[in-house]
């Protein structure tokens, strides 16, 4: 039986992190322990394979079977259903993953979080969006920034879009940031 419930606001959105500058994309190769169990990888490709037909209870209930299994879902994995959910309007199950998340204790990347930024802002979860990027500290990206002005220009507040995107002007982030930043 799958239950949804929604974290508290006390809470905290994010887990615990080692505060890196430069996030890596190590976190997102499955850890050694998944891949030393053999139902890893066909648990996840069976997870896809329900995200692609619209299934996400189904694949609730998988990510649920693979910490079951011992074999704990990776940042990939998350951030797969997590963007399945947006694309899907199903917020309130995005919410949920974003609890299993947190539970997970898997350090995010900027990825994911650019991912919760995008979730929460398009559910006009402000403030959730908002806490999400604040607590992104050093790990904010282009992405980041341009997620947090589109929800304001979009969403009749254009002067907080407006100094949000001075803000990044001022830190230094342009359309060719990417290429410049370490």
């Amino acid at each position: 039986m799958i239950t949804l419930s929604l974290p508290s606001p006390a809470q905290p959105l994010l887990p615990p992190s080692s505060k890196t500058l430069n996030p890596s994309r190590q976190n997102i190769i499955p850890s050694f322990d998944s891949l030393k169990n053999p139902n890893f990888l066909p648990l996840k490709n069976r997870l896809i394979r329900q995200l692609d037909v619209g299934h996400h209870r189904h694949a609730i209930s998988t990510l649920d079977l693979m910490t079951q299994q011992n074999a704990p879902p990776d940042l990939t994995t998350y951030s797969i259903l997590l963007k399945s959910c947006i694309r899907f309007h199903n917020f309130q199950l995005g919410k949920l993953v974003h609890r299993k998340l947190i539970q997970s204790r898997l350090e995010l990347d900027s990825v994911v979080l650019n991912t919760l930024i995008s979730l929460y802002s398009i559910c006009s979860d402000v403030d959730t969006a908002r806490s999400i990027f604040e607590g992104m500290g050093d790990r904010r990206d282009l992405v980041s920034w341009s997620a947090m002005v589109s929800y304001f220009a979009n969403n009749s507040k254009e002067l907080q879009a407006i100094w949000t995107f001075l803000e990044m002007l001022e830190l230094g982030f342009t359309r060719t940031s990417i290429a410049l930043r370490p």
